[in-house]
């Protein structure tokens, strides 16, 4: 059986996770790299557990038309559609026992337009193994049918 367009985005969205990942202990100057570096039409950005961007990849330029400078330091809910939502959501995925399954929200643009999109997302430990962010990669959600 086939896989769906959205099955194989989140394959898609998990490797460049996957890639992060291995790139960190290569040290500061690779990870960037890495990160700055998404598939087309992907874009990745990480927050902290007071749930502030602090790192914002330039993708998010072409997939929601903001400065990825401009983000770092606000929270994801000033750029979403239901913003109390995405917070309870926001909570719950930062506890440790948070199973993080791909989901969608809605974004508003810097256009001002609402985008549908879909997120794949993984935990960040600190040395201690400690819940001390999440990592998230976004993607346009592909139009099933």
């Amino acid at each position: 059986m086939a896989l769906s367009p959205k099955e194989v985005k989140i394959v898609e969205m998990t490797r460049f996770l996957d890639d992060l990942e291995r790139a960190a202990p290569s040290g500061p100057a690779i990870y960037e790299q890495v990160f700055n570096s998404p598939p087309p039409g992907l874009s990745v950005h990480e927050i902290n557990t007071e749930k502030k961007f602090v790192r914002v990849s330039r993708g998010h330029r072409g997939v929601l038309g903001y400065n990825p400078a401009d983000m770092v330091g606000k929270a994801p809910q000033d750029y979403v559609v239901m913003r109390g939502l995405s917070e309870s959501a926001t909570t719950r995925k930062l506890t440790p026992s948070a199973v993080l399954l791909p989901n969608t929200r809605t974004f508003r643009k810097a256009d001002g337009t609402e985008i549908s999109i879909l997120q794949v997302e993984r935990h960040l430990k600190d040395d201690q193994g400690h819940v001390s962010g999440l990592r998230t990669i976004i993607s346009e959600a592909p139009k099933e049918g």
